[in-house]
């Protein structure tokens, strides 16, 4: 079996529960729900060590971004903004996605070079 590519979904949006319901009809991804509002947020994120975090652009979370580039370089994170078709990956550039196939694409690739950089 291959293995899965972990991925949190980092809040409970309307905007989110969409983006979660999307990427867990991908086989190749599992995916972890996060309420950012819970005060043990921040440890599950550190013991669970994703290779992607998805989150709301409309409601980023507070410096979130900034202590995880530092903290946790290899991980691809990913903000979400519906009102403009776009997602943001935030250890590259911008991107057009017009649906969760476009996100779930972003992942995927990255997952892979991952993959080919630890072999």
């Amino acid at each position: 079996m291959e293995k899965r590519t972990q991925v949190v979904v980092y809040g409970t949006s309307l905007n989110m529960a969409t983006v979660t319901a999307s990427l867990k009809a991908d086989q190749g991804l599992e995916v972890i729900c996060l309420d950012p509002r819970s005060p043990t947020a921040r440890q599950h994120l550190c013991e669970l060590h994703p290779a992607v975090i998805a989150f709301d652009l409309n409601d980023p979370p507070q410096r979130m971004e900034e202590i995880l580039l530092r903290e946790r370089p290899d991980v691809l994170l990913i903000g979400v903004d519906p009102t403009n078709d776009e997602i943001l990956v935030l250890s590259s550039h911008p991107q057009q996605a017009r649906s969760a196939s476009d996100l779930i694409s972003v992942i995927q690739n990255y997952s892979q070079s991952v993959q080919r950089r630890c072999k």
